[in-house]
């Protein structure tokens, strides 16, 4: 008992931050935010958050951008789904996610006492106690190895282009269409401690012209420093969101796992 309390403390330090200004640009023209997508009947933004509220975390906060006012409407007082919200809203000046975090953080829209678990609504995953176990894996890394950071990865993924061994004659010696690279690859899912948040609020120039994200600008410095712990995971537990042959997939990989 003891132990299930002490990790409900945890899940009650941990406010979920959700970026979800995206447009879903290669998706053609649509007109709604990308998190309101839909599967199966079911929008990114409530797989999203129900995977989280399953495990107890109930405290978000909404970084939004493009047509802010229907995500706003959505989720409402977040009482239909059990939760606290904030929404950080970003004026159009402000693209990026990393510029997203800053901007919520200059404007006292994440609790800087707070640690952050920054989960993207158009990534999804089929383990449904995945927030615990990642949350308690971060745990261990910071006690353990001193990190700020845990990223998850998963073993593989597949490369959306053909690939081939050339020779010096310029013959094909070998093509594959679209194989499986088996490289650690990021699915976006990290927990940050509350010291990260320093080094987005001092690196992240708003008046930029560029629009990085988070993980260009903070992660590989941090990583250089030994501050970023890994948690590796089957590719098939991650289903990314970005094209409508992605989402096709999902929707029956979904329908098998019974998460609708």
């Amino acid at each position: 008992m003891e132990a299930l309390k002490n990790i409900e403390e945890e899940i009650n330090k941990t406010q979920v931050i959700v970026p979800a200004g995206g447009r879903a640009k290669r998706m053609g023209k649509i007109d709604k935010p990308k998190a309101l997508l839909e599967l199966n009947g079911k929008t990114l933004l409530d797989y999203s958050i129900e995977f989280l509220v399953n495990c107890g975390f109930k405290n978000f906060v909404f970084l939004l951008g493009y047509k802010h006012e229907q995500i706003e409407e959505y989720v409402g007082d977040g009482s239909k789904h059990g939760i606290k919200v904030v929404f950080s809203i970003e004026p159009e000046n402000i693209k990026g996610r990393a510029k997203a975090l800053k901007y919520a953080l200059i404007n006292n829209k994440i609790d800087k006492t707070k640690r952050g678990l920054i989960c993207y609504p158009d990534d999804l995953y089929l383990d449904k106690n995945l927030p615990i176990k990642f949350l308690l894996h971060h745990l261990h890394g910071v006690e353990n190895k001193k990190t700020l950071v845990t990223s998850l990865f998963v073993s593989g993924t597949n490369y959306p282009y053909g690939v081939a061994d050339i020779d010096s004659e310029q013959l094909v010696k070998k093509f594959i269409e679209k194989p499986f690279i088996q490289k650690y690859t990021s699915t976006g899912l990290n927990i940050i401690e509350p010291e990260v948040y320093r080094e987005i609020e001092e690196k992240i120039d708003l008046n930029s012209k560029e629009n990085p994200e988070f993980e260009q600008i903070i992660l590989p410095d941090l990583a250089e420093r030994n501050k970023v712990f890994s948690m590796i995971l089957p590719s098939s537990v991650w289903l990314p969101i970005n094209t409508f042959k992605e989402q096709e997939a999902a929707e029956k990989i979904l329908n098998n796992n019974n998460l609708c």
